[in-house]
């Protein structure tokens, strides 16, 4: 079978040795492509009783046959990927260079088909079938990627590559893409006004502060942030909230992360810790935590408050349709979350300090003012007496 399908390969022109071998690649293990090749073309010339002749391209021995008028397997231009296996180290040491600037461990090796590769590849299918083959791709693949790791001294990764190095055959270039890199850390908030994420009409946020050093030493050309829910803007973070930054295109990972910390916490608004490197998984991971936060929440009431335990009843499932002030950003439905738990500490006769226990999620100014009955129940509800929150805080987050 082998030597039939070669035979009707080999009709074609000149293919070379990786193109020949690969055909194979599923039925004689333990080689290379290129020594499948040389073995298959040796096998043929002593079965045709061929004169062997030698010929400037590496690895390669023609041969005019004697026998059964088989065409000779002129040296030359490859039928099906033009030589392209002799160019590699070309685009290995241009791959090289364009990585210099770049602090990488690992890296995947991409190609790009052009039509006329595929379009070949696919006519020598038609002769050989696909029964037993390696693709073009996957071998060119393999084999660059072999010739990066020995030009660079780095790894070939293909489940967590820093870097993605693009063989384009359209153009024949390659095109380096640099992947995110992930920070996990926790952050603290104490200053009122700032929004978690950057919105218009606020100079900064918690993001800007924490990745402007990181984007500084990782030479880094811009940020996403992944939290573990958000407080309101107006509210202090009091309790340890967890975050993941995803850094994009950095020049640079290996940092001292104590030492950004460091340059982070000199702010008096944002303090962090437990900085370290992350991966996309773990963001996939943070989002899926459920989670409880504790507040304290400062109430003024228009009247006195007379029956102050009748908040206990705001315990349990609360009904909460989507707050009249946030509309415009979210879409109108209801939502089911749980109040755990609530203490209180009395002010003034019209002003009380409450620490409430609840769902991440759950909105804590409607929860004292009802919103005009679309949060039930509510605190103000309760007390049948208009509350307004004055500050809050979030005082603990648990997962």
């Amino acid at each position: 079978m082998i030597k039939e399908t070669a035979v009707k390969i080999l009709k074609e022109g000149y293919v070379c040795d990786h193109c020949l071998g690969r055909q194979f690649a599923s039925l004689l293990s333990g080689y290379t492509n290129d020594e499948r090749g040389r073995f298959i073309r040796s096998f043929l010339a002593m079965e045709y009783e061929v004169k062997p002749f030698k010929v400037s391209l590496p690895n390669f021995y023609g041969f005019r046959f004697r026998k059964r008028e088989i065409k000779a397997n002129k040296p030359g231009s490859c039928v099906v990927c033009k030589n392209l296996f002799e160019r590699l180290p070309e685009f290995a040491k241009d791959a090289k260079r364009k990585l210099k600037p770049i602090d990488f461990k690992t890296f995947m090796v991409g190609v790009k088909m052009s039509d006329s590769l595929a379009i070949a590849e696919e006519s020598l299918w038609e002769k050989s079938g696909i029964a037993y083959c390696e693709s073009l791709k996957s071998e060119i693949n393999r084999e660059l990627g072999k010739l990066i790791e020995k030009e660079t001294g780095k790894v070939a990764d293909e489940k967590k590559p820093d870097v993605i190095v693009m063989l384009n055959l359209q153009n024949k270039r390659i095109e380096i893409t640099i992947n995110p890199m992930y920070v996990y850390g926790m952050y603290k908030k104490f200053a009122r006004g700032i929004p978690q994420t950057k919105i218009s009409g606020y100079r900064y946020s918690v993001a800007d502060m924490i990745a402007r050093p990181l984007i500084k030493f990782t030479k880094g050309s811009g940020y996403r942030m992944h939290a573990c829910g958000r407080e309101d803007m107006k509210a202090r973070c009091l309790a340890w909230r967890p975050f993941i930054l995803d850094i994009s295109q950095p020049l640079k990972r290996e940092i001292n992360m104590k030492n950004i910390e460091r340059v982070i916490n000199k702010g008096r608004k944002v303090k962090v810790k437990g900085l370290r490197c992350s991966s996309a998984k773990e963001i996939v991971e943070l989002k899926k935590r459920k989670m409880e936060k504790v507040y304290s929440v400062k109430v003024s009431f228009k009247n006195p408050v007379e029956g102050i335990e009748r908040v206990k009843k705001i315990v349990g499932i609360v009904s909460q349709r989507t707050p009249k002030r946030i509309l415009h950003a979210q879409p109108d439905k209801v939502r089911y979350k749980k109040v755990k738990n609530i203490r209180w500490k009395k002010i003034s006769t019209k002003t009380y300090e409450f620490k409430i226990r609840m769902d991440a999620g759950l909105y804590i100014k409607e929860l004292v003012t009802g919103d005009n009955g679309r949060t039930k129940p509510s605190i103000s509800g309760l007390l049948k007496n208009d509350g307004r929150v004055e500050e809050f805080d979030v005082i603990k987050i648990v997962m």
